[in-house]
């Protein structure tokens, strides 16, 4: 592959460079370590030093790798550690336990200094809570269907929120013999109930789990505002990437609407 020989000495590494299949399918695996690129240089180094602080009890975390200059961040690029485990579809009772244990410990972390990427998914968050709107090109349909969703919600004047993984049904990692792994820390700030909600409803709508696996959140108003807004979220992202292709964005719709007719 073109480019690594300095990112890879950088880190201070050395063997085959293998591509890895997942997210955005841009990251690759060398030897014990994973190298992922980013843009913003300043969002990361303060988040992964957050990262680096942070002392895992009872799950594992995938730990940042500094560069020979003591960056986390060398020619655009970051490193983690690589560790054993597998993703598993569904598992909801299971992940949301290992999500609480990390949560609790993300807890205490200021997160006034946090600076949200521009990218479609934190651009979607926004639009979930009611502080964003969906880019002009998207089709009339598409804008008033999550417009529909919109209006099942009422923003409350004060929320507890704080640093939560907005992306987890498919970043916890599982192995026969060591604790269950997070991965590809997709930083939001927002209730600890919104990251659960998000969770559950990606493990149904993509992963298998069945419909009533949703009542492994407590049956509240506050929990069925937070899936109205986790499936917002979601909606938003792909009529971002979905752009003026209705039928792209309808085939998601179709996969989330399930959830929205349970819990109404």
């Amino acid at each position: 592959m073109v480019l690594f020989e300095e990112v890879v000495h950088s880190f201070n590494l050395k063997g085959e460079i293998v591509p890895l299949i997942g997210g955005q399918n841009t990251s690759v695996r060398v030897n014990n370590a994973v190298l992922k690129p980013v843009d913003d240089v300043l969002h990361y180094e303060w988040l992964l030093n957050i990262l680096d602080n942070i002392n895992p009890q009872g799950y594992r975390l995938s730990k940042p790798i500094r560069s020979i200059k003591g960056t986390f961040v060398s020619e655009g690029w970051i490193c983690t550690k690589f560790e054993r485990g597998q993703e598993v579809n569904g598992c909801i009772e299971e992940k949301l336990r290992v999500s609480r244990l990390f949560h609790h410990d993300l807890s205490s972390i200021n997160f006034r200094d946090f600076s949200q990427d521009d990218n479609p998914w934190a651009k979607a968050h926004r639009i979930a809570w009611q502080a964003g709107e969906l880019p002009k090109e998207v089709p009339n349909e598409t804008r008033q269907t999550i417009n529909d969703l919109l209006l099942k919600v009422r923003l409350k004047e004060h929320y507890n929120v704080q640093f939560v993984h907005a992306d987890l049904s498919g970043n916890i990692l599982f192995d026969e013999v060591l604790p269950p792994l997070i991965i590809d820390f997709s930083p939001t700030v927002a209730p600890v109930q919104y990251a659960e909600a998000i969770l559950v409803c990606d493990c149904i709508a993509w992963q298998g789990s069945k419909i009533f696996e949703i009542d492994l959140l407590p049956n509240n108003t506050f929990y069925k505002e937070m899936i109205i807004r986790a499936v917002i979220f979601r909606l938003s992202v792909e009529a971002i990437f979905s752009g003026k292709d209705f039928n792209r964005f309808i085939e998601q719709y179709n996969l989330f609407k399930q959830i929205i007719d349970y819990i109404e």
